[in-house]
């Protein structure tokens, strides 16, 4: 095993960063106080010390750690229903981050020396978080256990969410200090089946070369020499090839006739069906006459040229013909694109048979043109026809390659050129769409900041502790006519001081009043107190009989401050479940939008301010997406603009006529559940021969 530098300091600084990034989850969170958020904070930072400190254990041992007397005795009903509540919270912990937490476990194998050390024992592990919320509880005292499980169904959906990019950071962490990841070894897995198949299963490395390895399988034999998936150039190793050179030649010869010949190429119409017969393939590719008949979205293989499908030249043939029907099959990509590559099929076919390069460079200039044409029509109406303008271009700059090209890839790193000038044409015309919405993004924003500085003023005052009646309505009501008031008239403003200080003057006026003097004051500031209060009520449109109920208990709090008793202390002794951490905050995306005259901003949004996520979006501006939409439906949009103050991001597609802001959390999620994914990123022709892989391996 590797030896590991400062190994010491290496865990001392990766417990720190655990519990440090612990503390700030669940501080953003806003369920837990001070108190709890270090309670849990301890019970997951003496975990990690114990499954760092632990001598080498087999497997059993591993799996009953923690397993003592004191946790093998008869326990109460309401132990056990929590106990398994946990057990079950800390199961679907380990499914949500199983990927991001078994790349940090196999560094962990390297950084403790355990060969053996199981998922389950991984220290920062949800084992570790389960022994927090443990210790959480233990020092909360006589806490029921209907409170007790609704703090962890408040809790669950943030550790969900967020344990997946700690566990990613602390992976990074240990990287960057050195430490490499163990291999994995026989029986040695992650606990979750998704992360199994994550890790251990799926397309290889290169899709290319293994499509090749895969029809070489399907051959009787294979061709001298044992070279799968190395493509011969023509005139190369004579024992490499079966065709001769001037075979090669006469049929580049006729494949370029055919291109010279339909220089004048229309876009193909498809139909629903493909014929089989060459001649309707490629018409005079054989029999030398002229036709106008469409090209149907067939591709061409070694068979239908007379060329042995065991020659590099037939494998190249038939790995591009492969590639070819994937797209042509792929129902996502739109009927005027696959036009467009269809006309391309003949002069790709050239290139393949002069340039093993296509096959083993990602960035081989035909591979990279098929892939921009793809991103230059990202947000295109699937069925948009092939007159729109920017499929005219795109064919315009297919038959000026398939007129220039002979052997000489310069041609194609010009049509690059020219097609990269439509997708910045397209970036520029979306920029200038989505740029009046910036203003009404911000409006966003300064919601947000309105609700802060909202829970700055109102979280020190429900501290103290207050009826539940007013704490309700606070956080429910009155914090709302906060944020009005600071959206209105911003936080200097006289408003703003009068809406903030009677909370504190309501507060008041419901401490028992010892002597006569303070009962007197009562009475005397009362009712501009109460008068504040129904302005307020009134301008968020409260309905009169909730303003009387609220009223009604404020009367009968205050009538009982009248009673001449001794002082009493309402503040409460501060527990860590009972401080300002128990706002219930709706955590499900509501869509909505925000209108400044004829202009629409749509927003996917939550009904409360809720930060963004700790780690960094997988997007950036200038990126296509793919999302979903509420009602399940699927828009491609344009990363236009994303806020430096929220994180929020503008997403346009003047094409449907969309423009959606969209908080960061919620597309967070949505790309690491894969309900959304980066499709400027993706690769048109190795998806396709991922595509092409999958269905050979399958039949």
């Amino acid at each position: 095993m590797p030896a590991i530098p400062d190994a010491f300091e290496t865990l001392r600084d990766c417990r720190n960063l655990f519990i440090k990034h612990l503390g700030a989850l669940l501080r953003d969170s806003r369920i837990l106080s001070d108190e709890a958020t270090k309670a849990v904070q301890h019970g997951a930072g003496t975990y990690f010390d114990a499954m760092v400190s632990s001598e080498r254990r087999g497997s059993f041992e591993e799996e009953v750690d923690g397993l003592t007397s004191s946790r093998i005795t008869l326990v109460g009903e309401d132990d056990l229903e929590l106990d398994i509540r946990l057990d079950n919270l800390s199961a679907r912990l380990f499914d949500a981050a199983g990927a991001q937490l078994w790349k940090a476990h196999l560094r962990f194998v390297t950084l403790l020396r355990r060969p053996n050390l199981s998922n389950a024992s991984n220290p920062i592990g949800p084992r570790a978080i389960r022994q927090g919320l443990d210790d959480m509880f233990a020092a909360a005292g006589a806490i029921g256990l209907e409170r007790k499980l609704e703090l962890l169904d408040q809790l669950e959906g943030r550790l969900l969410e967020n344990l997946p990019g700690l566990y990613a950071e602390i992976g990074d962490f240990l990287e960057q200090a050195g430490v490499e990841a163990s291999q994995p070894t026989i029986g040695a897995a992650p606990d979750n089946a998704k992360a199994r198949a994550t890790e251990t299963t799926g397309l290889p490395a290169n899709a290319l070369l293994a499509l090749q390895q895969a029809l070489l399988s399907q051959l009787p034999g294979q061709f001298p020499g044992q070279l799968p998936g190395l493509i011969a150039a023509p005139g190369g190793n004579a024992v490499a090839s079966l065709l001769n050179q001037a075979t090669v030649e006469r049929l580049l010869f006729r494949l370029n006739e055919l291109d010279r010949r339909h220089g004048t190429y229309s876009p193909p119409q498809f139909s629903s069906t493909a014929s089989t017969n060459l001649e309707t393939l490629i018409p005079g590719l054989f029999t030398g006459e002229e036709t106008t008949a469409p090209i149907q979205p067939k591709s061409l293989h070694s068979d239908e040229l007379g060329v042995p499908a065991n020659a590099p030249e037939g494998l190249a043939i038939d790995t591009l013909a492969m590639i070819f029907e994937a797209m042509f099959s792929n129902p996502k990509l739109p009927d005027a694109l696959k036009a467009v590559v269809s006309s391309l099929q003949i002069t790709m076919l050239k290139v393949a048979m002069q340039d093993p390069g296509l096959f083993t460079d990602n960035a081989h200039p035909a591979r990279l043109l098929l892939d921009r044409m793809g991103n230059a029509v990202l947000g295109l109406p699937i069925d948009a026809p092939v007159r729109h303008p920017v499929y005219q271009r795109l064919f315009g700059i297919a038959g000026q390659l398939r007129s220039s090209y002979t052997s000489d890839l310069a041609v194609f790193n010009e049509a690059l050129a020219t097609v990269d000038a439509v997708i910045s044409e397209r970036h520029d015309e979306i920029s200038a769409f989505a740029q009046p919405y910036i203003a009404l993004l911000n409006q966003l924003d300064r919601r947000d900041q309105a609700a802060i500085q909202t829970r700055l003023v109102l979280d020190p005052l429900v501290e103290r502790g207050v009826p539940p009646a007013i704490s309700e309505f606070l956080d429910k009501t009155w914090s709302k006519a906060l944020q009005v008031t600071w959206l209105e008239n911003g936080p200097d403003s006289t408003a703003w001081q009068e809406q903030t200080a009677v909370v504190e003057e309501l507060l008041w006026t419901f401490q028992p009043k010892a002597d006569a003097e303070e009962r007197k004051a009562l009475a005397r500031r009362l009712p501009e107190i109460l008068k504040r209060l129904k302005t307020g009520m009134e301008r968020l449109g409260i309905a009169a009989d909730a303003q009387a109920t609220f009223l009604d208990t404020c009367f009968a709090l205050q009538t009982k401050a009248l009673r001449p008793v001794a002082a009493v202390d309402l503040a409460r002794e501060e527990r860590p479940l009972e401080a300002h951490g128990l706002h219930r905050r709706e955590g499900t995306p509501l869509a909505g939008e925000v209108a400044a005259g004829e202009l629409v901003l749509r927003t996917l949004d939550f009904s409360e301010h809720q930060p963004a996520p700790a780690r960094a979006l997988g997007c950036a501006p200038g990126d296509w997406l793919e999302i979903t939409l509420n009602g399940g439906k699927r828009q491609v949009a344009h990363v236009s603009h994303i806020s430096q103050t929220s994180r929020r991001a503008l997403l346009c597609n003047p094409e449907a006529e969309l423009a959606l802001a969209i908080h960061p959390a919620i597309l967070d999620r949505q790309l690491r559940d894969g309900l959304a994914h980066v499709c400027s990123a993706l690769s048109l022709f190795e998806s396709a021969a991922d595509r092409a892989l999958s269905r050979t391996t399958a039949s």
